[in-house]
């Protein structure tokens, strides 16, 4: 358990790489087909959570994952709704994702680019394996959509920390290969979360679980 409390620390701080947007350019931005006219404020659809590796994670009959492999989960509409629950669960799944998986984890959920280049390096040297501990995962409050086009998408996510904290962190995720990936930041560029005193401006995903 030491050990793999060692290695979870470790890769928190290598893992902050999945916090926060990037202007990386280097990710495939194919439009997709999704109509101008779209709602960035409504809450997926049909919203169910599931427990995966000690997190809580949103999930979608209608928006996504609709492909779920192991520890890999794809198949996101190209909407804002899709683009959150991308994000969401990307995050947590490069951060949690054990020893034998996280390879084709990043291939899945990341966009090429420094940021995906600079993570594998870094997951490499650190071990996960168990599953995280119950109460250290931070619980998914609301998302906020702040950009939002066919091809690029800018989510900030509420959450609450172990300790009752309430942080913000922003993702910039990209259309490439048929879905939302994504664009992890370079060393560089990765911001601090931002602390809230409440949730207002965000939009809730579901009630908790």
């Amino acid at each position: 358990m030491k050990r793999h409390l060692i290695a979870v620390a470790t890769a928190s701080v290598v893992l902050a790489l999945a916090g926060c947007g990037s202007d990386e350019p280097t990710a495939d931005t194919t439009t997709s087909s999704t109509s101008a006219a779209v709602d960035t404020s409504a809450a997926p659809a049909d919203v169910q959570w599931e427990t995966w590796r000690g997190a809580s994670l949103p999930t979608s009959s209608t928006d996504g994952p609709l492909e779920v492999a192991g520890d890999v989960a794809t198949g996101y509409t190209p909407t804002p709704q899709g683009a959150v629950l991308a994000a969401a669960q990307g995050i947590t799944r490069l951060r949690l994702a054990p020893d034998n998986s996280w390879p084709d984890v990043v291939n899945a959920v990341a966009a090429p680019g420094v940021g995906r280049d600079t993570y594998a390096i870094n997951r490499a040297q650190v071990s996960i394996t168990d599953p995280a501990p119950e109460g250290t995962e931070a619980r998914l409050q609301g998302f906020e959509v702040t950009d939002f086009t066919d091809a690029r998408a800018a989510v900030r996510l509420a959450v609450e920390r172990p300790d009752g904290a309430l942080v913000a962190t922003t993702h910039t995720l990209v259309w490439s290969g048929e879905d939302w990936k994504l664009l992890l930041p370079a060393p560089d560029d990765i911001p601090e979360p931002e602390t809230l005193t409440d949730t207002t401006g965000f939009t809730d995903f579901a009630a908790a679980s």
